[in-house]
């Protein structure tokens, strides 16, 4: 059951071949499929709704051969020819439409911001790289989530992480194209580095609502205040969690639409752009509901009902899939959430949550709560900048909805409703009673709310006006300058080797933009191009590669989630695991579990609990029973550890312990490893 944690370069070729085969199929059947639907759209636009019908297209194809659980290497790639075969040979773009001239020129004001943005995204995934994931929701179940996937072959599976939490349920599209990367590569290389791309995908968005109208660096600049604000980088640069994953989608959608000019298929791509982000990530519903019946009602006289049929079509297609899972499986699409119409309801899962689901509403006269949590949370998330970027925010969501058009008054009701939403959202405010310790964690449910009033700000304003003209960009300089200074809560030499990364990038691109005339690329150099850029990157993946899984969760007693201070046991716990592969795993009282998968993903972790009606998942209430679990399922190992700041070990520790089944493989602190010997009886249990 032992095995090194290094791949061969053998091994590491055929992953990068099947990695590659993947995304150039992808990528040709995006191309050809924007260049049909969308001929006479620019780079900024073309690229967003190429980059969209990507995700999609990778996301479909996961889908489907993992609901009949072949979520494996060869039928992944298959698909993706068979689907690239089909575009090519049902579709025919029109001349010219692959030859647009490519002329750009760089601007420094868009470089500074671009490197305000990048600079700590990058430092902090460098990080990851050298420890590997870290953050309490990536390791409990957003990465486990990937790994189960990889290993069964079977994506619409639930799989429980920890008792008395609704995740099992949580739509997973993001987690879905970690698995890609795990499957191509077979080790998880690729996951810290995922977010950078839905980060440059936002950015993109933000570019392109505003670049119709020649705003593009002030939307750009206004979403940089908040994807670089100190709470966004902590949570999602080098993770995988996936607030990133569904703003970047969200946006992306606005910027169809306002890209769209009633177009149907810029209309119906939009919709699925939103169908992805209700997909990922389940607070996106609100803000996704409030944008479908805003475009529905939009809509012109007489072309409302063909618009719903679009709109709808496109949104159940790439989001309803997670939803039918959850409905096929437990009866409900939201196990958690009271659902019903008329006659018809639908059962409610019982998740016995450790905190209290209070909402941010619950406490907004509570004048303690302001001063003891909702200030020091905001400052903690957004930086001593956060009144400008909540209140930027805010006023565009007021003066969209005062001076926009019908689409921009539009989109500034989604703005308030999602806040509303919100403010209204259980466990906004989780915690006990007066203190709302999840407050500050999940201030990230009201991005969507706060990205797109940022956006929407300088499509509102006059540009002839003073406040346009120097206030505006005075405001987003203070909040972009209150991004730049938590750069320097990040390690030193971890934002050096960033910036030199980037300005070495940034001249490069400089470069050629300032010495090349604006040209049609030839087919020929860019193909070489592509080949040169691609041995060098297979090269620096190799070294990178090694490295990481040489450290890969080697040592992390200060970087844990939630420590406060070593913990010793858990450097232990993971020390021994890395090393062990191909066994099953049972857990308990942990939930950090994802580095138990071992270095190459083959360990099967299950945390042992107790199934209850409609998927409900509990802690295991009795020494018979939690045996009885382990003799069902076979394990190799038992761990059981304390979980966050547990003082002592939990009570199946000693369930297990004394059984003569149980074996003591390693015993530290509140952290104790079992070896399965035989099976377990009831002696013990009194």
């Amino acid at each position: 059951m032992r095995r090194g944690p290094l791949v061969s370069v053998g091994t590491y070729l055929f992953g990068v071949g099947t990695l590659l085969a993947i995304v150039v199929a992808v990528g040709l059947t995006a191309r050809r499929l924007r260049a049909h639907f969308f001929p006479d759209w620019s780079v900024a636009p073309g690229l967003l709704a190429q980059s969209v019908i990507g995700v999609a297209l990778l996301v479909a194809l996961a889908q489907v051969v993992g609901t009949f659980g072949q979520f494996r290497r060869v039928p992944l790639v298959l698909a993706a020819l068979v689907a690239c075969l089909a575009a090519w040979l049902l579709t025919s773009p029109p001349r010219g439409s692959e030859h647009a001239r490519i002329s750009v020129r760089p601007r420094a004001a868009v470089m500074l911001v671009l490197l305000v943005a990048i600079t700590p995204w990058l430092a902090r995934t460098l990080g990851a790289l050298r420890t590997g994931v870290l953050g309490y929701d990536s390791l409990d179940y957003h990465l486990p989530f990937a790994a189960r996937d990889v290993q069964s072959g079977h994506v619409a599976s639930l799989v429980f992480t920890f008792p008395g939490i609704e995740t099992a349920f949580h739509p997973a599209n993001s987690e879905l194209i970690h698995g890609v990367g795990i499957l191509a590569l077979g080790r998880d290389t690729l996951s810290p580095l995922l977010n950078l791309g839905w980060l440059s995908l936002a950015l993109l968005a933000a570019w392109c609502v505003g670049r119709s109208r020649n705003l593009g660096p002030l939307t750009l600049g206004a979403v940089v205040a908040l994807l670089a604000s100190p709470q966004f980088v902590a949570f999602l640069a080098g993770r995988a969690t996936n607030d990133i994953s569904a703003i970047a989608l969200f946006l992306a959608a606005v910027a169809l639409l306002l890209n769209s000019e009633d177009s149907r298929p810029a209309t119906a791509l939009a919709a699925v752009a939103c169908g992805l982000a209700l997909g990922t990530k389940l607070t996106m519903v609100l803000p996704v509901v409030a944008l479908s019946v805003g475009v529905i009602a939009i809509a012109r006289r007489g072309a409302r009902v063909a618009t719903a049929r679009v709109w709808l079509v496109g949104l159940v297609a790439a989001g309803g899939y997670w939803y039918v899972r959850n409905l096929v499986a437990v009866g409900s699409p939201i196990p958690a959430l009271h659902l019903g119409v008329g006659p018809i309801s639908f059962p409610v899962t019982r998740f016995s949550r450790a905190y209290g689901t209070f909402t941010v509403a619950h406490y907004l006269g509570d004048v303690d709560v302001w001063r003891s949590w909702f200030l020091p949370g905001l400052r903690e998330s957004f930086g001593w900048g956060w009144p400008v970027i909540v209140g930027l925010g805010a006023a565009g969501w007021l003066l969209a909805l005062v001076r926009g058009d019908r689409v921009l008054r539009m989109l500034g009701a989604v703005g308030v409703v999602s806040f509303v939403g919100y403010l209204l959202t259980p466990q906004g405010a989780g915690g006990p009673p007066g203190r709302p310790v999840l407050f500050a964690s999940d201030l990230r449910f009201a991005f969507p709310a706060v990205v797109l009033g940022l956006v929407l700000l300088p499509l509102v304003v006059s540009r002839s006006s003073q406040f346009a003209r120097v206030w505006l960009p005075a405001l987003l300089a203070i909040a972009l300058l209150n991004d730049a200074l938590y750069v320097t809560d990040i390690r030193g030499s971890l934002v050096a080797v960033a910036l030199a990364v980037e300005l070495v990038v940034l001249g490069v691109v400089v470069v050629v933009m300032r010495a090349a005339p604006p040209l049609r690329p030839n087919r020929a150099l860019v193909a070489l191009g592509c080949a040169v850029v691609l041995g060098i990157a297979a090269g620096a993946g190799w070294l990178v590669q090694r490295s990481y899984l040489s450290a890969r969760y080697a040592d992390v007693a200060h970087d844990l989630p939630y420590a406060s201070a070593p913990r010793p046991e858990l450097v232990a716990l993971y020390g021994w695991v890395r090393h062990v592969s191909d066994a099953r795993i049972a857990l308990a009282g942990l939930g950090i579990s994802y580095p138990l998968f071992g270095a190459d993903l083959s360990n099967h972790v299950q945390y042992v609990g107790h199934k209850g009606p409609h998927g409900a998942f509990d802690r295991v209430g009795s020494c018979l029973e939690w045996r009885q679990l382990l003799n069902a399922d076979h394990y190799d190992f038992v761990v059981v550890s304390a979980n966050a700041r547990a003082a002592r070990a939990p009570v199946e520790a000693r369930w297990t312990r004394s059984d003569p089944a149980a074996e003591v493989v390693l015993d530290v602190g509140t952290a104790s490893v079992f070896r399965v010997a035989g099976t377990f009886g009831t002696r013990g249990c009194g």
